[in-house]
């Protein structure tokens, strides 16, 4: 049955154009719905989108590490603003889309480029749907009293698990990511299927609105949830996060980064190194010419014909033979 917050319009989740047939289920003696088939454009791609997002998260979210840390921004950002503009009822459609996005985009982004943020948030999701999930088991047993209490618990929740996260970094990307996936997964069938009534239900424990009970099919969806976020959870574990370490990656992607930089400067140093190099060798080939005339011109005026420089060295030394022989020879006998 739909609530009373889901006929004024004050709930996300719109079962307006839903086909209700009155039929007691033999297990329960609620009432179940029966949805019609009169899909909207809009709301069924974003839950295909939703649908085909979650897959990625739960069976690929560690591996796609920064595709995820951007996606979780995204998500977390424009479902906070979409939900604050449509709860207060500020803008109208085509601003909160605008809004919506643009939040979206620049949480995404912020999560992407720190690290410890992206991390942060993939905890505080983490937490946050761990918490829901203990307000609906509570939900069947008792009411809380005030809406403080899902609020505290989601909080409280989600920033424990955050924290925990920045330091068991692979394990809670690895379990936040599957969760969140299945999550996303249940949504776009819950549209599919009975247009939003377990969304609206659940909701209603985010709130703390007293609500009927679902029907047989919707807990069948929703135990699809801690299902695929065990298969997602296997999968991710033993396939395809397997041999990855983001932290690892990242430093090999900054190591190829400084070696490409070294690399072009090497090449440019050589590069310049061998254009000098050219450069000299063509000087130092012309100044060899030049230089090997120069000196054969100057052997050639050092080192004059050999005959003359005998004669010259024998007139040179003739005096003094001379003088030797004429001394001697006028010694007295």
């Amino acid at each position: 049955m739909i609530n009373s917050t889901e006929a004024d319009g004050r709930t996300p989740f719109d079962n307006g154009t839903v086909t209700m047939l009155q039929s007691t289920t033999p297990s329960s003696g609620h009432l179940c719905i029966v949805t019609g088939h009169n899909y909207q454009i809009a709301p069924s791609v974003i839950c295909v989108l939703c649908f085909i997002l979650g897959t990625v998260y739960c069976f690929f979210g560690y591996r796609f590490f920064k595709a995820t840390m951007f996606l979780t921004g995204f998500i977390f950002g424009s479902l906070i603003a979409y939900v604050i503009c449509l709860e207060e009822h500020l803008l109208p459609l085509e601003g909160k889309i605008g809004v919506t996005l643009t939040a979206g985009v620049l949480c995404g982004l912020i999560t992407m480029l720190v690290q410890y943020i992206g991390l942060f948030t993939i905890g505080f999701h983490f937490g946050l749907q761990l918490a829901i999930a203990a307000l609906i088991v509570v939900e069947q047993f008792i009411h809380p009293s005030t809406a403080w209490i899902p609020i505290g618990a989601m909080f409280g929740g989600g920033l424990i698990l955050a924290l925990l996260a920045l330091y068991f970094q692979r394990s809670f990307v690895i379990l936040g990511t599957s969760l969140f996936g299945a999550g996303l997964m249940v949504f776009g069938l819950d549209y599919f299927i009975e247009r939003y009534l377990l969304m609206a239900y659940i909701w209603d424990r985010v709130k703390a609105n007293r609500s009927e009970a679902v029907c047989w099919f919707s807990w069948i969806i929703l135990g699809l949830w801690p299902l695929v976020f065990l298969v997602g959870s296997i999968v991710q574990w033993r396939l395809t996060a397997k041999g990855f370490n983001h932290n690892k990656a990242m430093v090999l992607k900054k190591q190829r980064k400084v070696d490409l930089q070294r690399l072009r400067n090497k090449d440019r140093r050589d590069t310049q190194q061998s254009r000098y190099r050219h450069l000299y060798q063509v000087r130092r080939i012309n100044g060899d010419v030049i230089t090997q005339s120069y000196m054969q011109d100057m052997k050639r005026k050092m080192s004059p014909v050999p005959g003359t420089r005998a004669l010259s060295q024998t007139q040179t030394h003739s005096p003094e033979l001379d003088s030797t022989t004429t001394t001697l020879t006028q010694v007295p006998s």
